[in-house]
């Protein structure tokens, strides 16, 4: 194998978690000579520096990065490690996570056999603290095991419809839970090819997950894509602006390649798991950003890029709570959207239904 396979961490006060993040790489079956790990660290307060020092110094395929200040966010430096690395293909991985151990091997000969510029995988959501798994979401069927049950959106039901219609009507029509009309799917699909977005929309619908992907260099650089300044939603502009710009995709639909941990103790969980005005508002800035990324595409590509995300956006203002202002604020980032995204019908009754209840918030809020 003459490929080499960069894998980016940013890295911040992850001391505990750190180690079986770095574990799970350099134990890799692709072997160690054909990785170079990037490790960037943030400014660490909790030994999490010397930890990656340790690396580096025992491994020749690890590098660590230290930032001079602190940026507040994972995008500065998975930039920071786009820039320093060489590799032909890059991934990325948050240190708190696990990649399975034939994770980049099996994406690699993915990506490569195919000819693609992106190729990725599914990935097990853990509450660690609960003892829940679930799989990751997909439009399509499969043959992962059912001990797993669905990422789904049964809990955001937040026009309090009843809860057959929430699931049978109004979740479908807006995320889209079985998608047998584009080619028959009279049994599960293992493997989705397809040159370009256009062709498979509905990939658009899926968790944004940078870290269950790997990316063709050239796909990266030729387009000059990196991590826009949203403390949450940088990755799913940066998972919108690859598959819109890349010659050919893969996705390996029963492939379980990532164990993604849910940090949500109170004394221990991470930047996106702490719910404030700042993470809803860039979160919506990020779908305002990918939604202009697809001027020029389909209204199906349109629609798939912003709406199914909505849902969690609104549950979660809906199960949160903010002043006055800051509704003021969140409702003027609604309505920015809302100018740009009347695609359809469908898409005009959810910004409209976002924007009422909103406003009825911050009447209440008054009186």
């Amino acid at each position: 194998m003459k490929d080499k396979i960069s894998i980016i961490l940013p890295i911040f006060n992850v001391g505990d978690h750190l180690r079986g993040g770095i574990d799970s790489l350099v134990n890799q079956t692709i072997g160690n000579e054909n990785l170079e790990i990037i490790m960037v660290n943030d400014c660490s307060t909790d030994g999490s520096d010397k930890i990656i020092d340790e690396y580096d110094e025992k491994y020749e395929c690890c590098k660590a990065i230290h930032h001079e200040k602190n940026s507040g966010a994972a995008y500065t430096p998975r930039n920071t490690g786009i820039e320093a690395c060489t590799g032909d293909y890059i991934m990325f991985l948050d240190p708190d996570d696990r990649y399975t151990l034939d994770a980049v091997e099996t994406l690699y000969h993915a990506v490569k056999a195919n000819d693609a510029q992106m190729a990725f995988g599914r990935f097990r959501r853990i509450f660690e603290y609960g003892g829940k798994v679930q799989k990751s979401y997909s439009p399509y069927m499969d043959n992962i095991e059912r001990a797993y049950p669905d990422e789904t959106f049964e809990t955001e039901n937040f026009i309090k419809v009843p809860d057959f219609l929430w699931d049978n009507v109004v979740e479908r029509l807006l995320y889209g839970k079985t998608l047998e009309v584009t080619y028959p799917r009279d049994k599960p699909l293992d493997t989705i090819k397809v040159d370009n977005i256009e062709q498979e929309p509905d990939l658009l619908k899926m968790h944004p997950s940078i870290w269950s992907k790997i990316f063709r260099r050239d796909l990266i650089m030729d387009n000059d894509i990196r991590f826009q300044p949203f403390v949450s939603g940088d990755d799913l502009a940066f998972y919108i602006e690859t598959l819109i710009h890349s010659k050919g995709i893969v996705f390996l639909n029963d492939f379980m390649c990532y164990d993604y941990y849910i940090r949500d103790l109170p004394d221990d969980k991470s930047i996106t798991n702490n719910v404030n005005v700042r993470l809803l508002d860039e979160l919506m800035e990020s779908y305002i950003y990918s939604r202009q990324c697809t001027e020029g595409f389909s209204k199906e590509v349109q629609n798939a890029t912003v709406n199914p995300h909505l849902l969690h956006w609104t549950y979660t203002w809906k199960n949160s709570e903010f002043t006055v202002e800051e509704n003021k604020l969140l409702l003027s980032k609604v309505n920015r959207l809302k100018e740009i995204h009347q695609t359809d019908r469908k898409t005009k009754w959810l910004l409209s239904s976002m924007t009422t209840a909103i406003e009825a918030k911050i009447k209440t809020s008054r009186e």
